[in-house]
Formats: structure tokens, sequence, C-alpha cells
């Protein structure tokens, strides 16, 4: 594989070969990272107009849970809205309520259940700070109908089998003495259940649960000694019957964020130096046995993120591992703000703000890939550089980045996404019966393997464009100008590079104009670059 910079020198070497990329759709200007949607007002602004707390995926539909209203323009959508790819959505006619957060999502049966620190969801004055959708009304959920089950925030959810596992900072939930932080509800009957026999054994606050392939819950939070077991603190395993902790000494540090994959769990912690492991800092993997490190800085001694950092969220896609939450410059990267991912080797940014620093500002709280999308919600504004990501923003696993130059190099492009060749245009003068050559590169900045489809358009009097491939020396313009032309699988940082020649005739026109673009063949965001010619 060559770098970008070293095919840069090599195009120029050659005579003629070129490529050009289209633009993402949802990508305004740099950064790689673009708005969900607008409010539908003129001029169009953010769909989203407060802090997101949650992210959620049920198959091919993002749900997302905040303190927001009136997502995507939608009267109704507020505090919690779907996304389908294209435009939000509000779950029922009326918001699920005029007050508070959502902070948790669940989706089982058809049945959507949301929790936080809302009042009389849909109306019903039981359904405080826990509400199911059934598809016809917000209704209470795991409630005896006398009053209220919960007097706090609900803070996750987690279902397992026919058991929903709700947790937060609540106490006493349904008027159960033992029933603090933690409850189990019967998704058939509602009925709920302690998680602990004895009143005081639940200690403190839960922020995160997962469950393993095996039927394992992993609760992670600011309790310590749950269930009277020593080094059951902050973090926690219960098999439906008794609770264990993870290890033989405690993790060290607040619980805020837990992810399985398999039976491997990933908890994210205020800890340092987690189990005795230097490069085990906020961030370890447990297989059942033992903590491991996850990476680790760049020299191998410490942890990726800063001892400061919090990380509230993770989630994972294929082999790769995301986390967010709040740092700067993770590693001394500039890059590496409020989110980062994992590659199995090494850590890494994703994106930026089109001005060398990280694609997110603030706190980041939400964490889903649905389709190949990664979304990310929290208190950022102007995600990548584009001022109508605020709150919430997407960005594809699989991303063309076009870079357009002239014969002397000066390429344009790098990190600018565009379907109209904004921000990467090159204009170059070409006497009557010469040509000259605008050197192209399409590079993968996604995070996976990807190959794009690469087509030409434009035209004028006396102008003839021919496409060259600068690997073989192939002519390709007649598939670039079908559309057909397909790079192969690129890696990650990968770049195919072509030759776009121009050659005018004695009666040339006094301007042609020239577009690439690049699409993903799994349908991400296109790049295009845009070649302009001046007669002379």
């Amino acid at each position: 594989m060559r770098s970008r910079r070293s095919l840069l020198a090599l195009v120029l070497s050659m005579t003629s070969c070129l490529v050009l990329v289209a633009p993402a759709s949802a990508l305004t200007g740099s950064g790689s990272w673009g708005h969900l949607g607008t409010n539908g007002e003129t001029p169009q602004g953010s769909a989203l107009n407060a802090h997101v707390y949650e992210m959620h995926r049920a198959g091919t539909i993002l749900y997302a849970g905040g303190a927001f209203t009136n997502a995507g323009g939608i009267p109704s959508a507020d505090r919690i809205a779907s996304w389908d790819g294209d435009s939000w959505k509000s779950l029922s006619p009326t918001p699920i309520a005029d007050n508070g957060s959502v902070f948790a999502i669940a989706h089982y049966g058809g049945k959507i259940y949301a929790g936080g620190n809302f009042m009389n969801a849909g109306g019903d004055p039981n359904a405080d700070n826990l509400a199911v959708w059934d598809g016809v009304s917000w209704q209470p959920f795991c409630n005896s109908g006398i009053g209220p089950a919960f007097d706090g925030n609900v803070m996750a959810l987690q279902v397992i089998g026919t058991t929903l596992y709700v947790g937060g900072t609540f106490q006493n939930a349904g008027g159960v003495a033992a029933a603090d932080y933690l409850v189990a509800c019967d998704m058939n009957t509602g009925a709920m259940s302690a998680v602990v026999s004895t009143d005081g054994d639940f200690t403190g606050s839960v922020y995160d649960l997962t469950a393993s392939t095996d039927g394992i819950l992993y609760a992670g939070g600011t309790f310590s000694n749950l269930d009277q077991i020593a080094a059951a603190d902050f973090v926690a395993s219960f098999d439906g019957t008794a609770w264990s902790s993870l290890g033989t000494t405690a993790i060290g540090g607040i619980v805020r964020g837990l992810h399985a994959i398999g039976t491997d769990v990933y908890v994210s912690s205020d800890g340092l130096d987690i189990g005795g492991e230097s490069r085990s800092d906020h961030l370890v993997r447990w297989d059942g046995t033992t903590y491991n490190p996850v990476g680790s800085d760049t020299a191998g001694t410490n942890g990726y993120f800063p001892s400061s950092a919090t990380i509230n969220e993770l989630t994972t896609s294929g082999t790769l591992l995301f986390a967010a939450g709040q740092w700067l410059d993770a590693n001394g990267q500039p890059k590496a703000d409020m989110v980062a991912y994992f590659d199995g080797t090494t850590w890494r940014a994703i994106g930026s703000n089109g001005a060398g620093n990280g694609a997110l500002n603030a706190n980041t709280e939400g964490l889903a890939v649905v389709s190949g999308i990664l979304y990310a919600g929290g208190a950022s504004t102007s995600a990548g550089g584009d001022p109508k990501a605020n709150f919430a923003a997407s960005r594809s696993l699989k991303l063309a980045d076009a870079e357009i130059g002239n014969s002397s190099g000066n390429y344009v492009g790098n990190d600018v996404y565009s379907t109209t060749g904004a921000g990467q245009t090159k204009t170059v003068s070409i006497g009557r019966g010469t040509s000259k050559f605008f050197p192209v590169l399409i590079q993968n900045d996604g995070l996976l393997p990807a190959s794009f489809t690469l087509k030409g358009t434009g035209a004028a009097t006396g102008y003839t464009v021919t496409y060259i491939d600068y690997s073989n020396g192939e002519n390709i313009t007649s598939a670039i100008r079908n559309g057909t032309f397909n790079t192969g699988t690129l890696a990650r940082g990968q770049s195919f590079a072509m030759k776009v020649i121009v050659k005018l005739s004695s009666s040339a026109a006094e301007r042609g104009t020239f577009l690439v673009t690049a699409e993903s063949t799994a349908g991400s965001p296109k790049d295009t670059v845009k070649g302009v010619v001046d007669a002379t």
C-alpha cells in the first residue's frame, strides 16, 4: 500500500493519470462528520436543539433520547425521536412528556422503552421516569398502578430474555424496600422484583448495563460492596440469582460505560492503572477471569486516554471498538477529542473539525452504529465543522476523500467533502491546440476497507477529456463516463490515483468544467472534485 503523499509524487511524474471521487450528501465542508437532517426552517438549521444523552439501534432505525424538542422540526418529536437515515420521525402524535430528558432506550416485541427524569409520560401520572410506547400511546411500565414506581432518574435499560433490567438513581422502587438503584421487570406481566434480598445491599447508582451472550448482566456505576461482596465496587455481574465481583480487586473508579461482545465485556471507568497495569487507564476488557488493557499510548507504556478523561459510552462494529466521552488530545493528538476508535491494534482519531482539532467539541454521551454509519450524540455543536451538526452527528465507516491538483501539484480537497466540488476545485489555463492534466487522488478516509465507484461528467465545445489509471496506464475513459469504474478494495488510508488529461482544439470554448465523483459501493456519502479550464 502506498501512502497518499507518495502517490502524489508518482502521479506528477507521469504524463497521463488521474482519479477523482464524489462527496457525501450529509457532509458539508470539511471534517467528515455531517448533520442529521435539518429543522425544516428557512434558512434551514440544526435538526436538534439540545443535548442528546442516548443513541439506540433497533434494526435499521436509530432512536435518540435527550433534552431536545421538535426534532427535525416535528412538534411532537420531543426528548425521543427516530432517524431512518433520511429524516426524523416522532413516535407519537404528542410528546412523551413536556419536561425532563430521556437518558436510556430499549426495544422489545415491537415496543420502545424510555427511561429518564420526565414526569407523567403520555399524560399518565404513574408514568414517571420510565414509560413504554406500545404503538398507540405512552404507558407506565413495571408499575403497580398505585403511584409512580420510580422516584429518581432511570439511567440504563437492558433486556435479557423476557426481563427488562432498569438501573438509575432511584430507591424503594414500587414501594419495595430492597428495590434500590436496579430492578428486574417481567416484560410479559410488568411485575417488578428487587435484585438483592436485603435493603441496603445495593449501595449506589447504576449508570450503565450490558449483557453477555451467555445471559449474564453487568452493571456499572457508583456503588461499592454490592450485595456485601468486598470487591464488587463500581462494576459487578448478575446471573439472575447471585451477584459476583469481576475479579478479587476493585476496579478503582466510577464505571460509566459497558459493552459486551460475546462473553467479553469492555468497561470504562474513572480508574487508572486498573488491575495494576499501567496501560489500563479508563478502559479495560474483562475476559471472564481478568482485566486486560485495550491498546496503549504510542510509547506503549501508558493508556491512550488522558488521566482526566471520562468515557461515557462504548459500542462496536465488527472488529472496531468506539469510545466517546469528554477529553482532549488523547495520546497527544489534537484530533483525538471526545471520540476515538480501536482497530484491534491502535487507537485512532475519527475525522476532525476541518481546522486541525477533533470533530466533536463537547461531552459526548451517545454512540450507535446503524447500517454502516457511526452516530454520536451529546453537547457538541458544529461537529466536523458543519454548522448544522449540533448535538448529533454522523460519520460513514466507508468514506471517499478526493483531491485534485494541477501539473505542479498544489492539491486541494484533503479532508473536504462536497457533492459540488466546493472547497476542492482546481482551475488551470490551457492554450488552444495543447493539453494539460489534472492529477486526482481518491483516498479511503473510512474506518473499514472499501471500494469506490467513480463517475466523470462535464463537457465543452472543443474539449477532449481522457481518464488514465495511474497504476497500469490503462485508458478508463469509457468506464468513468458510464459511472461503472471501480477502484477495487482500498484499505483505510489507501489511495487510488488517476490523471485527467484535457486537450483543447484550436476552436475550443473559453471555459470548460469537469466533475469526478466517488461513492462507496455500499452507498456511503459521495465526494466530488472539480476541474476548471480557461482556454487561452
